[in-house]
């Protein structure tokens, strides 16, 4: 057994029914070779077995400490199969499958089970640049699991065209039985004074690292994120459903704006596109907000900081500058703001503060937070930080398979907290770069319009940066 890192049992403290905290990733393989073929169910589970069984990560189930005093445990499923794991759907239209893929998203996972899911439909056509058929693997991780990054890792795993007998993804796990409920319960009563003695001392290093964060920002290092933004018709309670769409843009085009304009990245340009299609969208629905809009932008800190949990990034709060008008200020004024925050992120400072929750007992931490989720929601015209999710998890080149098949593009969906109606996933393998939107159809009804609203804003970048009119 091996205690959950604090910061990966946020995601199970703060699942609520109508916020269920769970990311999936659709992965759409193609027969590229008239000699291909697409692989049946039972070609499906051998593949999957043979390369799941060796993989920690996917065998570990979540075991929880009585009364949530202390973070749960991950435990081996001593009856761990491949079989428990895997479905098999039916559904010929990409349109279906979309929409299957939003209701699995929000449906509960077994608890008993190690947290993932791979639903496999085969058969599906009219995915937006893939001709003929397509098999759509579909991996459904619990956040506590697995970050984005993580969740990319595995699936890597999973669709190699050979296993890999090495694991290195988790440290590896007794594999004895778990101690008993009563042998839990006192090790969490034992430890409470240890950890409360720990919790006052991060409580005075956290006072010092606000202090250094101000002056920080006082010196012009960089600027605090604005604290509040416009609050909008996207930014309301959420409802129990979730629509999911897609829109696909060419890696290549991205790419050329970013040459053509040189010192800024490719996300630079699809947050620009991002935030253009929500404020259009707002703006044809009769909304105008008062002031710019903001994203919050996950930033992997896998290659920078040592840490044991399985999510590891931060937050960036980033200015859309929706109220620029001109798209290549705009970009680089997002650019600008994307530098600023990795520099606050990155400072020892913040990324003290950032370690705070970890210092926090189990029983603590879910307390305080279930306290935070059933406080009443004053109404009010703005929201904290950021008014929507951007979340980029590239997938590396296009040599994962499935069989035969051949991987050709990839889709996310996000789980959706707090007042955020709506969230994007940025996923990319190969050439091939999608916007994937998943949303609460109350705050979003018409999702197929807003995935038209990405194209234009796509499209007037574009006209905007390859005329040189403004470059």
């Amino acid at each position: 057994m091996e205690q959950m890192h604090p910061r990966d049992t946020v995601f199970l403290y703060v699942e609520k029914e109508q916020a269920k905290q769970a990311t999936m990733t659709a992965y759409a393989f193609v027969a590229e070779r008239d000699s291909d073929r697409h692989p049946d169910p039972a070609e499906i589970t051998r593949w999957i077995a043979d390369r799941a069984g060796g993989m920690e990560i996917l065998r570990q189930r979540v075991v929880r400490v009585p009364l949530d005093l202390d973070h749960p445990y991950w435990a081996e499923d001593p009856e761990f199969s491949v079989d428990n794991h895997l479905a098999f759907h039916t559904a010929e239209r990409w349109e279906d499958v979309r929409t299957l893929l939003a209701d699995l998203l929000q449906s509960p996972m077994d608890e008993s089970r190690p947290p993932w899911e791979l639903h496999v439909i085969s058969g599906v056509r009219g995915i937006d640049g893939i001709a003929g058929e397509a098999t759509v693997a579909a991996l459904k991780l619990h956040h506590a699991a697995a970050d984005g990054m993580l969740s990319a890792a595995i699936a890597r795993r999973l669709f190699a065209a050979e296993p890999d007998e090495q694991d290195e993804m988790v440290e590896v796990v007794d594999p004895a039985a778990p101690p008993s409920q009563v042998g839990m319960l006192a090790r969490a009563l034992g430890s409470t004074p240890r950890n409360l003695g720990r919790l006052a001392q991060e409580l005075l290093r956290a006072r010092s690292a606000q202090r250094a964060l101000q002056l920080g920002s006082d010196l012009g290092l960089y600027r605090t994120p604005t604290a509040v933004r416009p609050r909008t018709t996207l930014n309301q309670p959420l409802g129990p459903d979730r629509v999911f769409n897609t829109a696909i843009l060419p890696l290549g085009g991205l790419r050329a704006m970013k040459a053509r304009l040189g010192e800024v990245t490719v996300n630079d340009l699809v947050l620009a596109v991002i935030g253009r299609a929500m404020r259009n969208y707002l703006h044809a629905s009769g909304e105008v907000p008062a002031g710019s809009l903001g994203a919050g932008v996950p930033m992997s800190t896998r290659s920078t900081v040592e840490a044991t949990s399985r999510n590891r990034f931060v937050t960036m709060y980033v200015d859309l500058h929706t109220e620029t008008e001109d798209p290549v200020e705009r970009v680089r004024e997002i650019h600008d703001s994307v530098l600023e925050e990795r520099v606050r992120t990155t400072t020892p400072a913040s990324l003290t503060l950032d370690e705070l929750p970890g210092a926090v007992p189990g029983a603590l931490l879910r307390a305080g937070l279930a306290v935070l989720g059933a406080l009443p929601k004053p109404e009010s015209s703005t929201v904290s930080l950021g008014n929507a999710l951007v979340s980029n998890v590239p997938k590396g080149p296009a040599d994962m398979k499935l069989g035969d098949a051949t991987v050709v593009a990839s889709f996310g969906l996000c789980p959706l907290s707090g007042l955020a109606g709506l969230a994007h996933r940025v996923d990319s393998v190969g050439d091939v770069l999608t916007i994937n939107v998943t949303a609460d159809p109350l705050q979003l009804p018409d999702d197929d319009r807003y995935v038209e609203m990405l194209h234009e804003s796509y499209d007037e970048l574009e006209s905007a940066i390859m005329s040189g009119a403004t470059v």
